[in-house]
């Protein structure tokens, strides 16, 4: 269990790490590369088109990569998924764009970069938005294409062979897509899968086998939880250590297997007589602690004397009809910046003396009402 949150806890960390500096970082270094080398182009006559129209565009196309990219207040208008179509979108706007209106030669060359676009959405979203970014890419290679006739002129015949290329790169491009979509939608299953199989092994080691209520590891873990909360003054809570009577007697008289029936039955009846927000949890044996949120002394005695009552009258399968089990409490509450263990240890005390009262007992540790009055 802790390898597997420090694996998930490393994995987090370097996820973390990629979004915020990783993947800007090669964002930024690619974009200078692809800048520098249509400018290049344009410096030597081999780009068709003025460099007024250059400056205009480029600051406009990298300034909305760079907005699409860095985490940003104005993206929480957006949900991941239309984030993402945009970053394609608009990256496939300019690089189609410029790729268009360099030499011939080196067009195929440029078109690699949209290709990337096209990959980018196949692992992040659906099939329906690799072909809404195929579309949008297409549409966008036709107007350039058209403004250069209109404009510049083009060889038809070569124009037709170039555009037929970049539908074939296109649709292997789309092929390698979907394979790739299949391999991200089995590696998420898989993922779900092994997630749900470790949350429910993490259930398992916080739970009693035998009763499926907390263990006692787990709700030390509450128990710390729950002091945070009190020691910021937000929450207190009252502690209910409860032991069932003679349970010795019963597993000798009726066996361990009705013994185990007993403290089942038993949780059962905890579980019933406490809120949705309060906890159960198997100390020991046949002792149990019961974790009362922001209540007091006074509802802890309430509860405790709800729990005794169904108890006494609790049917046990494989006992007399007229065997009859009972249960001793001692309460504590929690005084705010004392210790885990001393709050136990006064609910412990004062379950001590309830068995020394004759049992089936409820006892309110005296230490706990002091403190509070002190404080």
């Amino acid at each position: 269990m802790t390898t597997y949150r420090s694996y998930n806890a490393r994995v987090n960390i370097f996820a973390e790490t990629y979004s915020r500096y990783l993947r800007p970082g090669m964002l930024f270094l690619g974009m200078l590369t692809y800048v520098l080398f249509t400018w290049t182009l344009l410096q030597n006559g081999l780009l068709q088109v003025n460099q007024g129209f250059y400056w205009l565009f480029i600051p406009l196309w990298v300034t909305g990569l760079v907005f699409l990219t860095l985490p940003s207040a104005w993206h929480s208008q957006f949900d991941r998924d239309k984030l993402v179509l945009w970053r394609a979108l608009w990256c496939n706007l300019g690089a189609i764009t410029l790729a268009i209106l360099v030499p011939h030669t080196l067009r195929l060359l440029l078109l690699i970069v949209p290709v990337f676009g096209i990959i980018y959405v196949a692992i992040h979203l659906a099939l329906v938005q690799v072909l809404l970014v195929v579309f949008a890419s297409s549409i966008v290679y036709a107007v350039v294409l058209l403004y250069l006739a209109v404009t510049a002129g083009i060889e038809a015949s070569f124009e037709l062979l170039s555009a037929i290329a970049y539908l074939v790169l296109v649709g292997a491009t789309l092929i390698l897509a979907r394979d790739v979509q299949m391999l991200r939608d089995n590696l998420l299953e898989r993922n779900g899968s092994l997630r749900a199989a470790m949350e429910r092994l993490q259930e398992m080691a916080l739970r009693d086998g035998l009763t499926g209520v907390y263990n006692r590891r787990a709700v030390m873990e509450i128990l710390e939880r729950q002091k945070g909360l009190a020691d910021r003054n937000q929450q207190g809570f009252t502690l209910c250590f409860a032991d069932l009577d003679h349970f010795k007697s019963l597993n000798d008289r009726f066996g361990h297997a009705v013994g185990d029936m007993a403290l089942r039955r038993f949780t059962e009846l905890a579980g019933g007589v406490i809120r949705s927000a309060d906890y159960v949890a198997r100390f020991g044996g046949e002792e149990f602690l019961l974790v009362l949120v922001d209540a007091d002394e006074r509802t802890a005695q309430e509860v405790a004397q709800r729990l005794a009552e169904r108890t006494r009258n609790m049917w046990i399968p494989g006992t007399d009809d007229n065997y009859s089990m009972t249960v001793s409490v001692g309460i504590s509450r929690y005084c705010r910046t004392e210790r885990i263990d001393d709050v136990i240890n006064r609910a412990d005390e004062a379950l001590f003396k309830a068995k020394r009262a004759g049992r089936d007992t409820i006892v309110v540790s005296e230490s706990a009402a002091l403190a509070k009055l002190g404080g």
